[in-house]
């Protein structure tokens, strides 16, 4: 299936919006979820925050078209997949050294 018919899945929200939603994620992980695993695995380097962070790529992807309707659905599934291993990335190295917590914890010393 070409880009420009699974972002038209992506579009054509209806009532069948369950089954819309599973044909365009499917088809989406068909064609672009090998880059998206290797794009989360080469950032996160664990499986399970790979699996996660792609699946929540999906679904936001799904959540933004429309409004945006992007002219490279797989540059755009990529950016989307990049920016979520990014911010896990972030987050589990943020919680390895407190989480934050560390001024507060100096504060009451």
């Amino acid at each position: 299936m070409d880009d420009r018919r699974i972002v038209e899945l992506f579009l054509n929200r209806s009532e069948e919006a369950l089954l819309q939603i599973e044909t365009a994620i499917a088809r989406t992980d068909e064609k672009y979820g090998r880059l998206c695993r290797k794009i989360s695995d080469d950032i996160l380097s664990s499986r399970e925050d790979s699996e996660e962070c792609v699946n929540d790529a999906y679904m936001r992807v799904w959540g933004s078209i429309p409004p945006n309707e992007p002219s490279s659905l797989s540059a755009y599934v990529g950016k989307i997949t990049r920016n979520i291993a990014l911010d896990k990335l972030r987050q589990k190295n943020s919680s390895k050294r407190g989480n934050g917590e560390v001024p507060v914890l100096l504060d009451e010393l």
